[in-house]
């Protein structure tokens, strides 16, 4: 990748990052915040509408939330999602982990964010179905069990029949998940049932379950039902466990 791929790559982040917090943003705004010219600007969001990720409109651009659904809330943007809440909760989570325990881990970034903290525990075999999971662990060194399974390439997760038998052959000690959104009433939910299917599998073949969920999750809910709060042991977001 040659320098200009490079900066363009970083611009791209920049624009998501602004539409992940603000929903709305105009090519003039883009314009002052990333010194470029507005017809460089339309450029950029040309590109990033060819990968599905935004869509344009008269004078800017909108992040959906139908049109991200399609396409299973892709890793690269999810990455961008309260990152330093993330990291405050992966902390906390590894907090849990125990010596010897086995780990399930989805292939949520909130999941993946654990794994640096996990270096300090002796013996632990992680069980997940997240890619780039898989990648970090090896590169860390951890015992690592994958699920298999079929791929889901916009999140980078494995889903079906063969991960639930792996996942169903396990008894582990501990699983963390996420999902998109914690209703006033309880109920954790999501957009993927496929990879609702699998943290399903995960809690309950889990001693103990515990869901990462940033404050902002808080108050929403989507269209499938994960489970009730009730049916885990707990939720570790940035502000409490």
């Amino acid at each position: 990748m040659n320098s200009g791929d490079c900066m363009n790559k970083e611009r791209e982040k920049i624009i998501l990052e602004m539409l992940l917090k603000k929903k709305r943003v105009t090519v003039k705004e883009l314009s002052h915040t990333l010194y470029i010219s507005e017809p460089s600007v339309r450029r950029d969001l040309a590109d990033l509408e060819k990968q599905n990720l935004i869509k344009r409109i008269h004078g800017g651009a909108v992040l959906e939330e139908t049109l991200i659904s399609k396409n299973k809330i892709p890793f690269i943007i999810r990455e961008y999602e309260q990152s330093s809440a993330k990291t405050i909760i992966a902390q906390k989570a590894a907090d849990y982990v125990k010596d010897n325990d086995i780990v399930f881990l989805d292939a949520s970034t909130s999941a993946f964010r654990i794994i640096p903290f996990l270096l300090s525990k002796a013996n632990i075999t992680v069980v997940t179905n997240g890619v780039r999971a898989l990648t970090s662990l090896a590169e860390f060194n951890i015992n690592t069990i994958s699920t298999g399974g079929r791929l889901v390439n916009s999140c980078l997760a494995l889903v079906g029949d063969e991960a639930y038998k792996t996942i169903d052959s396990i008894n582990a000690n501990i699983a963390f998940f996420s999902c998109r959104g914690l209703s006033d009433d309880g109920y954790l939910t999501d957009i993927s049932p496929e990879e609702d299917y699998v943290r399903q599998r995960m809690i309950k073949n889990a001693e103990h379950a515990y869901l990462l969920c940033a404050t902002d999750k808080f108050g929403k809910k989507y269209y499938h039902n994960l489970c009730h709060k009730d049916d885990i042991d707990g939720i570790i977001s940035e502000m409490y466990t």
